[in-house]
């Protein structure tokens, strides 16, 4: 049974020139099914500024529409159809392959992992999608088609168990890794609430460091009931000898030196201490 890297790599035999067609950009419907469901306007600006200069210069892939016959369904290539329309074209240079429903998804999550363009909950949606339509596929063969460790892909994955605060900030793209969200679901709820309104209100992200600092200040988990009474905190201490300490008290007029190394060094760090 031939790999999913397989699989790809016969979609694309040494295409000719004459493989590529100019198509109608009404006749063009992009994916529903599509990973990434928002693309940046700024984006979209520049590549359709781009194209108003110099054309699409690589063909999109699509597929022909089962349901409505003439018309194509994107593949891969929906920044560059979105950005063809705002550049006024009435076609765009087309690929057109019949692609089976695992292997679009798998171009789809390719391009999009490759230019960074997708949600960290898009890609962990995606993969899951990607790995249950796929029989046989793996996480670590999913890394390797995407060029990720398999690391990656399960903390990916790992963020599709979030629920309340985390699975919010995470579909309102306010956590943008899953390192950031797996720090975030484990504070305390109030903190949670805390970050997730602040983000809400400026509009800008959760950071780790904001997350770091609120688990900073949690306070700490009370220690295990050994049955043992605790031991007496110490303070490391410099070597000194007697006769040094003897100076050492007569200059700062401390009185007798106590037996106890520690209460030498406390008095003696108490006279120091403002």
């Amino acid at each position: 049974m031939a790999s999913i890297l397989e699989e790809l790599e016969g979609l694309f035999p040494a295409a000719a020139a004459e493989s590529v067609y100019d198509v109608r950009l009404d006749d063009i419907s992009p994916d529903p099914r599509q990973p990434r469901q928002e693309i940046d306007p700024a984006e979209l600006d520049e590549l359709a500024l781009s194209i108003e200069s110099s054309g699409v210069l690589t063909p999109i892939l699509l597929r022909p529409d089962p349901d409505q016959p003439g018309r194509y369904v994107i593949v891969t290539g929906e920044r560059r159809y979105h950005a063809s329309r705002r550049a006024r074209r009435t076609q765009i240079p087309a690929l057109i392959r019949e692609i089976e429903p695992h292997l679009r998804l798998a171009l789809q999550l390719v391009e999009n992992v490759q230019r960074s363009g997708l949600r960290p909950i898009e890609t962990a949606r995606g993969l899951a999608a990607l790995l249950a339509s796929t029989p046989g596929l793996t996480q670590a063969g999913a890394a390797k088609l995407l060029g990720k460790s398999q690391a990656w892909v399960s903390q990916h994955l790992a963020m599709l168990d979030f629920e309340g605060p985390t699975r919010e900030a995470l579909a309102e793209d306010l956590l943008k890794s899953p390192e950031t969200a797996r720090r975030f679901d484990r504070l305390p709820a109030e903190d949670k609430a805390e970050l997730l309104e602040k983000a809400r209100t400026t509009g800008a992200p959760i950071r780790r460091t904001s997350v770091t600092s609120a688990q900073a200040g949690a306070p700490a988990p009370p220690a295990a009931k050994t049955g043992r009474p605790a031991k007496e905190k110490t303070i490391p201490l410099p070597p000194l000898t007697a006769a040094q300490l003897a100076l050492l008290f007569e200059a700062l007029a401390l009185g007798p030196v106590p037996k106890s190394q520690t209460e030498i060094w406390q008095l003696f760090l108490s006279r120091l201490t403002p």
